[in-house]
């Protein structure tokens, strides 16, 4: 028979063990963070530096829009176990009006392509391990 401490004891490794078993959700991926795009005045180009994940911006329907980004990376020796800090290019994607999507690069760090309607767009990029890491972003549309 067990007493009322054994029960507890049992009820609290029980709880704990149930606890454990919940998925892990820390991930760099899920820390998204937008910056505004912002055209100066007459210019055909914004640019951001920073450690911003997502960029958010209004165009209009016909222009042409190109995204350019790099971000800072680590690489990994696995034969010594070091690491450097290296500057690599993201492989960018954009959303937009009625569920445009597009993610296919022209070049590394580069993605191109004619707005089909007019309205906001959210460019972002992969991977998501570079998240959070300073980078570079050029958007110019015309």
């Amino acid at each position: 028979m067990l007493t009322a401490g054994a029960v507890s004891l049992l009820a609290l490794v029980g709880a704990l063990s149930c606890a454990g078993a919940a998925p892990s959700r820390a991930s760099s991926c899920d820390k998204e963070v937008a910056a505004r795009i912002r055209f100066p005045a007459r210019q055909a180009c914004w640019t951001y530096r920073g450690p911003a994940t997502l960029f958010v911006g209004k165009f209009s329907s016909g222009q042409t829009i190109s995204a350019h980004m790099t971000g800072e990376a680590t690489d990994y020796d696995p034969r010594d176990g070091s690491a450097a800090t290296v500057s690599r290019p993201r492989d960018p994607n954009v959303e937009g009006p009625g569920g445009y999507f597009f993610a296919v690069p022209d070049a590394p760090g580069v993605l191109t392509f004619v707005a089909p309607a007019t309205g906001t767009y959210r460019f972002s990029f992969s991977p998501c391990a570079m998240w959070g890491a300073p980078g570079a972003v050029k958007i110019c549309a015309r």
